[in-house]
Order: C-alpha cells, then structure tokens, then sequence
C-alpha cells in the first residue's frame, strides 16, 4: 500500500504521466483510446516507406538472377567431384584424374590400372547415376585451375597442388594428403 502512495505521489509531479482524461470511445468493444493513440504519425509512414524502398533496391535483384546459384551448385559438384576422384583412386588401387579444362570439369581413370596412362580418357562413372562420365559445367560460370590435372594415386596422395577457382570461390587440393577443400578467402 505504501508503494501505491509513493507512485501516485510521484505521478503528480509530473503531469505528463497522467492519464489523457479527452478519450474516444471505440464501438462496440468499449475500450478508449487516447487521441494521441489512433493512428501513425507522417514521420513514421515515412521511414517505413524508406526502409522498404531500400529493403527492395538491395534485396530483389536477388530474386532476379541465378548466377549466385549457378556458382555456388558448380563449386559443391566440384569439390564433391574431386572428392570422389580421390576416393575412387583409393578404393580401386588404380590412378584417377580431375581435368579442367574450358569451364567444365571431368573425372577419369586410367586406361589400365597401374599404366599411368590415360590417353583413352576412360570416364569415370558417375556415383549418384551410375553412367559412365562424370563431367560438369555451368552455363555463365568460368572454371579456372592453376594445374589443369591433378591425378591421384592409390594412397590418394595428389600429384601437385592445385587451386580451382568457381566465380569469386577457390577450391585446394593439396598434394602431400589429396584432400580438397573451400579455401575461399
């Protein structure tokens, strides 16, 4: 009771705090409202305006253009081809290739396992279908190595470095270990 008493005490030196006595009735529901309640003022239907101007100038190109995705699709079947190379290299015993060359990406195996040769270019086959000739490419999307093979051997180990560049992403394999991953800065 003595925190009621306080309160209304300290209400009373500042007038501001009082309860608005001109209210409107609202309809059926009776509940009033203060005048000052009823609606937005200009100021605020302005910002809401701005931020949603703004809002539609950066976010809607987005909508509009694919080449984000297209980049970001080839970069994953990528680095997931260059994977299964040296997975498959592995797992076979025989030596596979990653090829780069005009934006497109393919994997291959040797002619005859323990040749070195892949002078036939034998596809390999591609693990989600099972068709023979892994490949890929993106219409609009450049792919770039700084080697364009990298050949793994039974260990998996690569044959050198190589960075791959997909857009503004860059995948890295690295020789010692073979294994490729987004080194994207």
């Amino acid at each position: 009771m003595a925190l009621l008493n306080t309160l209304s005490q300290n209400l009373s030196r500042y007038p501001f705090l009082k309860h608005n006595k001109r209210c409107v009735k609202n309809g059926a529901e009776n509940q009033y409202y203060s005048r000052h309640q009823i609606g937005f003022t200009l100021i605020e239907l302005i910002l809401v305006i701005v931020i949603l101007s703004i809002l539609s100038a950066t976010a809607l190109p987005r909508f509009f253009s694919n080449q984000g995705f297209n980049e970001r699709a080839l970069f994953d079947d990528t680095l997931n081809a260059i994977r299964y190379a040296q997975k498959l290299a592995v797992a076979t015993g025989c030596q596979t290739r990653f090829s780069v060359n005009e934006n497109s990406y393919s994997v291959l195996r040797e002619d005859t396992c323990g040749s070195g040769l892949f002078a036939g270019n034998l596809a390999a086959f591609h693990p989600a279908t099972g068709a023979a000739g892994y490949t890929g490419s993106q219409s609009g999307v450049t792919l770039t190595a700084t080697q364009a093979n990298t050949t793994f051997n039974a260990l998996g180990e690569a044959d050198m470095n190589n960075i791959i560049a997909i857009g503004d992403r860059q995948i890295t394999v690295v020789a010692a270990t073979g294994f490729g991953y987004d080194s994207t800065p």
